[in-house]
């Protein structure tokens, strides 16, 4: 393996796009993850911890395509550029966060920074595999991002029995540390590319891919919307079926405690999670050629509602491990399968925008889940709010699937 990493440039990129993919995942786990094990340890309640979430990935949703509208005008600066900026932001913020201690104004602003940033960072990391595979190297995206999954376990293991042992401040020093990697392997793949055989020039940018002359306005949403109803019928039934996924994720600590769990097994639920997305994620490429995307799209939509009906039914946190099985068949399928079902079922002028929107979707949920979700727990209890979170993931899968439908009909 060494000798390959010094000889082989493809070999050596690969190797540092996953293990870029590992450290990101580590930081997700550290601010996002167990953000709410985190606040919660330190007075939040269910319900400032919804509007810190929906706060920060609203955030994010806005300043995403400012900061990719300004990449595409800049000749300048490239995703790694950006990559870098963001990776200092969140490393710095790692690093105060580690000076915090109780519920105060700095605890909330530095999870609040962490949190939009780590968010920041994915739509920026995902489109680094293309900017490399435009130099003529290929790239295994699936097996690197199975590498996240196969960090986030370990890190979540960790951390949680960490917390449990000691106290919440640990999670801050762990994610500084996996963004100090994050930046360090960083800092290694700027300077390969940088020896590589083309210019480290912008020769290539992820995020434009419009036709000349084409413009994102509202008149073309609409017309984009008009033409391809059935495409937006199924984005709003992502919203919904990902509203219960976002919902057990940011709040698995509070649901853990709810069965009698601590901090120890809700890092232990999360590393499962983890664990079973690696299959599906690492032979996606073999299925897709086996099934139907649109098949496995469908599949992906009825288990995210079978993951959480077992959660809501869950009375135990054996049981609560249980449900987390399901994560296999929902999340860890629907991520590959939903991005090459755009490009396969729209048409070549509108699969940015399709794109675009299935981002928007699953960032909607995100916000709502946060936001609605904390609130209810805040008012209900856990048991409330994941029964109302079931229900709006049904009325998901159903949406979706009468979509999917149309656009077989249609197609």
């Amino acid at each position: 393996m060494l000798e390959r990493l010094k000889t082989s440039n493809d070999f050596r990129l690969n190797f540092q796009y996953f293990l870029l993919q590992g450290f990101y995942w580590m930081i997700v786990c550290c601010a996002i993850s167990l953000g709410s094990a985190y606040l919660s340890d330190r007075g939040y309640s269910t319900a400032g911890i919804g509007i810190l979430f929906a706060l920060a990935f609203a955030m994010a949703a806005i300043l995403q395509p400012i900061i990719s509208i300004n990449t595409d005008n800049s000749s300048r600066y490239t995703v790694v550029d950006v990559l870098t900026v963001l990776g200092i932001i969140v490393t710095i913020d790692m690093f105060l966060a580690c000076t915090t201690s109780g519920k105060s104004i700095a605890t909330g602003l530095t999870f609040f920074i962490g949190v939009m940033f780590a968010q920041l960072v994915q739509p920026f990391l995902n489109a680094l595999n293309f900017f490399i595979e435009d130099r003529g190297v290929e790239m295994n995206y699936g097996v690197a991002r199975a590498n996240g999954s196969l960090f986030f376990f370990v890190i979540s293991l960790v951390a949680g029995n960490l917390m449990k042992a000691t106290s919440e401040r640990v999670l801050p020093i762990l994610g500084f540390i996996a963004s100090v990697g994050f930046m360090s392997i960083l800092i290694w793949l700027r300077y390969t590319l940088s020896k590589s055989s083309k210019s480290f020039a912008k020769e290539y940018d992820p995020f434009e891919k419009r036709q000349v002359g084409e413009e994102i306005t509202v008149k073309t949403v609409k017309k984009f919307i008009s033409d391809n109803m059935a495409f937006f019928v199924i984005m709003i039934g992502v919203t919904c079926f990902f509203f219960g996924h976002v919902l057990i994720n940011n709040f698995v600590y509070q649901i853990t405690s709810h069965v009698g769990g601590d901090e120890a097994d809700t890092g232990g639920i999360l590393a499962l999670a983890a664990l079973v997305e690696l299959p599906a994620m690492i032979l996606f490429n073999k299925i897709k050629y086996r099934y139907s995307t649109k098949l496995l799209f469908g599949i992906s939509a009825f288990f995210f509602f079978v993951k959480i009906l077992f959660t809501s039914l869950a009375s135990t946190v054996g049981m609560l491990y249980f449900s987390m099985i399901f994560q296999a068949l929902a999340f860890a399928l629907f991520i590959p399968a939903s991005v090459h079902f755009v490009d396969e079922f729209m048409p070549a002028k509108d699969s940015v925008k399709g794109q675009a929107f299935l981002v928007v979707a699953m960032t909607l949920a995100n916000a709502l889940a946060s936001f609605v979700g904390g609130g209810c727990m805040y008012t209900f209890g856990v048991t409330f709010s994941l029964w109302f979170s079931t229900v709006i993931t049904l009325a998901g899968v159903v949406v979706c699937i009468c979509g999917l439908f149309r656009i077989n009909a249609k197609k």
